[in-house]
């Protein structure tokens, strides 16, 4: 439509393949990168719950003055449960993709706290790995 000025307004079909192609390019890329980063957040939020839960169930076996274990199932469903001198108290489940790859069975806390170390190995399908240490010496929780 020509303006006052015989000027033609709008856009030309170069322009319009252009802007297309370039959004389509946009929308590939993300639907490439979002299950990864999906995965990460996954792995990424079971680390740190597990993290939230040792130091939770470490500092129960303080506070109560009672032993608390932590069982690691990861033959099946990939879950661990929580146990007040031999009561399970939860269970926890991660979210769909995130497994545990040779954790020990159990982590146990004696009434004082204390707790042989061990590491706990998070994994994904796409191999991403997170690492839960607790260390023997000042029982030091931490993630790697």
């Amino acid at each position: 439509m020509p303006n006052q000025q015989g000027k033609d307004f709008g856009f030309t079909l170069l322009e319009m393949i252009l802007v297309l192609t370039l959004l389509a390019g946009a929308g590939f890329v993300l639907l490439i990168k979002l299950p990864i980063n999906f995965e990460k957040q996954h792995l990424a939020l079971a680390t740190t719950q597990l993290l939230e839960e040792i130091r939770d169930t470490r500092q129960a076996a303080l506070a109560e003055n009672n032993w608390y274990a932590i069982k690691f199932y990861y033959q099946t469903n990939h879950h661990y449960q929580i146990f007040r001198q031999g009561t399970r108290v939860k269970d926890v489940y991660f979210q769909d993709g995130v497994r545990f790859l040779g954790s020990p069975p159990e982590l146990q806390f004696n009434a004082s706290g204390r707790s042989v170390g061990s590491t706990i190995i998070l994994t994904t399908p796409s191999g991403k790995q997170s690492r839960v240490i607790v260390a023997p010496v000042g029982m030091r929780i931490r993630e790697e």
